[in-house]
């Protein structure tokens, strides 16, 4: 892989204000190194950790913690907030590297693990423990950023829809559907993550010129908001169904399947509380 390869779809991309943050080269890269990471994880962690509700909401303080720094440098670019030292880059030897975009991941992972360590999962896991680590990291950034939304009613109206919306389905799916969602609070979460992201990114972009930066996101938006929206919701309903009915076939795989819901719930929250609070201080 050449020098020019590399700079060309990986480095410009961060370092470039005037490119998309991705492109269809390290879009793949990163779901290929996310799938081996996930699977390195999951093989770690399988006979020490129940991948449940209560994993996700322990888990979720770190994720906020993650996406509020990433919106914090976010106003940093706009040129809104200035904090000396922090420059984008795509250098990990550089102390910018780690509040943008992918090193800004890899800091909140390292986060992660230092709360699972401080949690004892090596033994029995302390949720609270591992609750409060997040917490702690991410009262900071969160705070700064709840101290700079200009635009209350926008932020707290489109959660509010989201709400609605995202049980709004879950509800409608268990209603008038053989499939009953609601009987696992995971699959509530697969779908807000989902409603979170759709939601927030298509208003974002539909009347307040934002930009989506990933590929296939793109082309949905191209087509209609809407369509964007209605095939996420639709993709998470779907996903949610295929693995409790793979779950179902062997009870070994339930916890196999939960691993699998978290990521897909954090990687739909990571995305949708950054654009909701994009939204917020814009």
């Amino acid at each position: 892989m050449s020098m020019d390869f590399i700079t060309e779809y990986f480095i410009n991309p961060i370092i470039s204000p005037e490119l998309q943050g991705y492109n269809l080269v390290n879009t793949i890269t990163y779901i290929v190194m996310l799938v081996i990471a996930c699977g390195i994880i999951y093989t770690v962690l399988k006979k020490k950790i129940i991948f449940d509700k209560r994993f996700f909401l322990a888990i979720l303080p770190y994720v906020l913690f993650g996406i509020s720094l990433r919106v914090v440098m976010h106003q940093v670019e706009l040129g809104s907030v200035v904090l000396d030292g922090i420059t984008k880059t795509a250098n990990p030897l550089q102390f910018g590297f780690w509040f943008f975009t992918p090193g800004i991941w890899i800091l909140t992972f390292a986060v992660v693990i230092i709360g699972l360590l401080f949690a004892k999962v090596w033994k029995q896991l302390d949720y609270k423990r591992l609750a409060a680590v997040g917490i702690v990291a991410c009262i900071p950034p969160l705070a700064f950023n709840l101290m700079h939304i200009n635009n209350g009613l926008v932020f707290a109206g489109t959660a509010i829809i989201i709400a609605i919306v995202a049980y709004g389905i879950c509800y409608l799916v268990n209603r008038f559907s053989k499939y009953k969602i609601l009987h696992d609070p995971m699959n509530i979460f697969i779908v807000a993550g989902q409603a979170i992201d759709g939601i927030a990114s298509s208003i974002a972009i539909t009347f307040f010129s934002f930009t989506e930066q990933h590929v296939l996101s793109n082309v949905l938006l191209n087509i209609s908001p809407l369509v964007f929206i209605g095939a996420k919701l639709l993709i998470a309903v779907l996903i949610c169904w295929s693995l409790d009915d793979y779950a179902k076939e062997n009870h070994k795989r339930k916890n196999m399947v939960g691993f699998i819901k978290v990521i897909i719930s954090i990687l739909g929250f990571a995305t949708g509380l950054a654009s909701l609070f994009k939204l917020g201080i814009i």
